[in-house]
C-alpha cells in the first residue's frame, strides 16, 4: 500500500476510508471498537483507516487511547484534507454537545459515518441516517426509522415501528417498545424502559431504570416506576 505521511500521520491509504473520531474520551475509544470489529468482518476494500482523534482539548495531543493518537483539533486536521474525503463519526456523549460539534465538523465537508457493531441483530425495513452508531448486542425489530447521529448503546432493544429522531440517545439496557417515539436530542437512561406508544419528545430526559408509562414532554427530566417528572428547585 502507498502511504502519505504529514507531520508523522498517516493519511492515506489507497482503497481504504479514512475515518477520525471526534472525541478522545470513553466513547471514543468504544467508537475504535467498533470500528476494528467492522474491518475484522469486512472485505478488505471496503474496510476503515483509523487516523486517530481529533480533540479541542490540546493537552491530551499526541497522547494514545486505546491504540490511537489523538492527532490534533479539528480545524487542524482540516488543513491536510481540504481535498481528501475525510470520514468522522462524533463520539460525544451529551446530546446538546454534540449538535453543535456535528455542525461545526459538517463545515469541513468531512462525512459521517455509521458505526454498527457486527453482533447487532436487525430486521428487514429498516433505515438508519448517517452517523449513527450502535451497539454490540443490539436488537432492532422491523419497520424502525433511526435518525441522524443516534446513539443506540449496547443491549438495546428497539421494537417495531419505533421512531428514534436525530441525536436521540439510548444508553445500555433500554427497552424500546413497538411503536414508541423518541425525540430529537432525548435521552433514554440504562435499563428504562417504554411502553408501547408511548413518546419521549425532543430534549427530555428518562431516568436510569425508569418505566414510562405515559408520554414526555419536550424538555423535561422523568424518573421511577411509574416514571413522573422530577420537580425542579
Amino acid at each position: 500500500m502507498n502511504y502519505l505521511r504529514i507531520l508523522g500521520l498517516q493519511i492515506g491509504v489507497i482503497n481504504l476510508k479514512n475515518i477520525v473520531i471526534v472525541g478522545a474520551g470513553g466513547f471514543g475509544m468504544e467508537a475504535i471498537w467498533v470500528l476494528e470489529e467492522m474491518n475484522r468482518f469486512s472485505q478488505e476494500d471496503d474496510q476503515w483507516n483509523i487516523l486517530g482523534y481529533v480533540d479541542d482539548d490540546i493537552n491530551k495531543k499526541n497522547l494514545n487511547f486505546y491504540g490511537y493518537r489523538s492527532i490534533g483539533t479539528p480545524e487542524e486536521i482540516s488543513l491536510f484534507h481540504n481535498s481528501r474525503e475525510l470520514w468522522f463519526f462524533c463520539a460525544i456523549g451529551n446530546n446538546i454537545n454534540k449538535i453543535h460539534v456535528v455542525s461545526r465538523i459538517k463545515q469541513f465537508g468531512w462525512r459521517a459515518a455509521c458505526l454498527i457493531h457486527p453482533s447487532v441483530i436487525f430486521a428487514r425495513e429498516v433505515s438508519v441516517g448517517e452517523g449513527t452508531y450502535i451497539g454490540a448486542g443490539s436488537v432492532v425489530c422491523p419497520n424502525v426509522t433511526i435518525g441522524k447521529h443516534v446513539l443506540i448503546n449496547t443491549r438495546v432493544a428497539v421494537g417495531h415501528d419505533a421512531v428514534l429522531e436525530d441525536f436521540s440517545q439510548l444508553c445500555p439496557g433500554a427497552q424500546i417498545n413497538g411503536k414508541c417515539k423518541v425525540g430529537r436530542g432525548a435521552l433514554i437512561g440504562s435499563n428504562a424502559s417504554l411502553l408501547p406508544g408511548t413518546e419521549v419528545e425532543g430534549g427530555a430526559i428518562v431516568g436510569a431504570n425508569s418505566q414510562v408509562i405515559r408520554n414526555v414532554k419536550a424538555g423535561s427530566t422523568v424518573n421511577g416506576v411509574p416514571a413522573i417528572t422530577l420537580q425542579k428547585d
